[in-house]
């Protein structure tokens, strides 16, 4: 990507996050983001789709792209932390972006299929999944059994019903996926 298109995907994106500080995400307009960038709508519609495309190129660029290079470098459970003090660091963001309305590209919705997805990559390289002894148990159940679980953590958290700070909340996640039930029962 050339670097013109680059900073001005950027300055897009920098003017939907500052406006979602203030404004629901509900109540910006393709127009309030343009005007705030000094751009033109054809302009905005050469870089995204929409507004909902906006924000998961935001969620994309400032939290799965360092934990993606993390992953890749065979770091899954400092992954784990990096994905929470990414979250955290932008905190109030966050925590309007998942105030949005329930809708396909909501940002619950952007946060399950990454996990989902991370999950599904990892099984595939640890050749997790679908045994003789339990057959149910494929990738696609076990990755979205996890995501679903850690989906619903994250959105608590963001959003204030879990205090904790972001370490904390990533080693409750990393005990988690390294435990069973019957290890919670146990101990």
């Amino acid at each position: 990507m050339d670097t013109k298109r680059k900073l001005t995907k950027e300055l897009i994106a920098d003017c939907l996050h500052d406006l979602m500080l203030n404004t629901s995400f509900e109540k910006i307009t393709i127009k309030m983001i343009t005007d705030r960038a000094g751009l033109i709508r054809p302009t905005f519609y050469k870089h995204f789709q929409d507004k909902y495309e906006v924000l998961e190129w935001l969620f994309d660029k400032n939290v799965a792209q360092s934990v993606d290079l993390m992953i890749a470098n065979h770091m899954e459970l400092d992954a784990v932390v990096m994905f929470c003090r990414c979250l955290d660091s932008d905190r109030d963001f966050y925590r309007r972006a998942y105030q949005m309305e329930p809708a396909p590209n909501s940002f619950e919705n952007i946060i399950s299929r990454y996990i989902y997805q991370t999950f599904f990559t990892l099984a595939d390289r640890f050749r997790i999944g679908t045994t003789r002894e339990y057959p149910l148990l494929t990738r696609e159940v076990l990755s979205e059994y996890y995501s679903n679980g850690l989906t619903r953590i994250i959105r608590k958290w963001i959003t204030g019903s879990i205090h904790a700070s972001a370490e904390e909340i990533a080693e409750s996640c990393k005990y988690l996926l390294s435990h069973s039930i019957t290890d919670l029962i146990t101990t």
